[in-house]
């Protein structure tokens, strides 16, 4: 299997993945770099609390597409010529399809690592009261890792099983759309629309005082139903995906 998964970062060496990661990354931060430059002093004595809140609606909108374009570009390649055919005398569909998910895996794992550093590292020179809350942080790594697999796996069966690439792309920017609308639902709602779960799994709340119009941000724990849901739709994503692409006649 390493070597598979060797060979699935050699074959994209010439995809453009770190400029994909690094316009992703970019685009956060300095989306969230504006923000913050906009808040009054009062609002960021919350700045740790309101910078993981506002990332998670941040990552809604642009880590659908991001996981979209991965997938893609990951497995365009295969769709040309008699590629699959070949790799397919060297190894099973599964296998294959096990080591495009790892190398997925391993991609989006340093992204959301790179992107904590880069948050924590702005919040540190932006002088945010208190120490850096670490265990959330972490956490927050774990989450985005885990809801944008979910969606990979999604990613990943759309375009292994469709040779034009509009169609997981499309998924991807529909997901967006999504993922940001899913924030202004009511929760249940929300766990009906897996791009939504950025948002709904996020570490830090809101409350809005309409008399004061004072907004004070909270520590949350997402429910452990949420989680399940969760693990929910990666297994389904992962079982068709690999169903149909086992199945695939090349």
């Amino acid at each position: 299997m390493s070597t598979l998964v060797r060979l699935e970062f050699y074959k994209c060496r010439r995809r453009q993945i770190f400029l994909i990661c690094a316009g992703l990354l970019g685009a956060e931060l300095v989306w969230f770099g504006v923000y913050l430059a906009r808040q009054d002093p009062e609002d960021l004595l919350q700045g740790w609390m309101l910078t993981l809140y506002n990332l998670a609606m941040v990552d809604a909108i642009l880590f659908p597409l991001g996981t979209a374009v991965l997938a893609s570009r990951n497995c365009e390649i295969e769709h040309k010529g008699a590629t699959l055919k070949l790799l397919e005398t060297a190894t099973t569909p599964g296998r294959l399809y096990a080591a495009k998910l790892i190398w997925g895996a391993l991609v989006l794992g340093a992204v959301s690592l790179v992107r904590t550093v880069l948050f924590v590292l702005l919040g540190i020179a932006m002088e945010f009261p208190g120490g850096v809350p670490w265990s959330r942080f972490a956490w927050f790594t774990l989450i985005t890792w885990g809801v944008s697999m979910a969606l990979f796996f999604l990613q990943q069966g759309l375009s292994l099983r469709f040779a034009n690439q509009a169609v997981p792309l499309i998924c991807g920017i529909f997901g967006s759309f999504a993922g940001l609308l899913s924030l202004l639902f009511p929760v249940g709602i929300q766990r009906v629309i897996p791009w939504g779960y950025y948002g709904l799994m996020s570490l830090a709340g809101m409350h809005w005082d309409e008399a004061t119009r004072f907004t004070a941000f909270y520590w949350r724990v997402p429910e452990p139903l949420d989680v399940g849901l969760l693990l929910a739709w990666g297994l389904a994503f992962l079982m068709a995906g690999r169903t149909l692409f086992v199945r695939k006649e090349v």
